[in-house]
């Protein structure tokens, strides 16, 4: 668990937990419907998560997420692609998420569970 402010910038307490995370990849036009992505994460907070993709994700990306928990039902939240950065290991890119705050998505309900999380370590 990292604390305080790293050098990605963070202030928020990470947690170093993996849940699967879909992210809803969205049609460029009507005539073609969107993909669902699955990927893990590497570590999250109450404002944010990274987490390993095949491909790449343009910064400033907003993108629908589905995180699926165990012992919790699915949440649903909106995030913004904050960067990107190659993971040579992976063969794949750790994108770091930027959480918004919306009242069409579990976002509450989100910050509940990572504040109970965090109370457990």
């Amino acid at each position: 668990m990292a604390t305080s402010q790293d050098h990605e910038g963070r202030l928020d307490t990470r947690l170093e937990l993996e849940a699967t995370i879909f992210v809803e990849i969205l049609a460029s036009d009507n005539n073609n419907a969107g993909n669902v992505l699955m990927c893990n994460s590497l570590d999250l907070s109450a404002n944010g998560l990274q987490v390993v993709v095949d491909d790449e994700m343009p910064a400033g990306s907003i993108f629908r997420l589905c995180i699926d928990l165990k012992d919790a039902e699915p949440i649903f939240l909106v995030a913004e692609v904050k960067w990107q950065r190659p993971d040579p290991e992976a063969e794949a890119f750790r994108i770091g998420f930027s959480l918004f705050e919306s009242d069409d998505t579990d976002i509450q309900r989100w910050k509940d569970l990572v504040a109970e999380m965090q109370d457990v370590e």
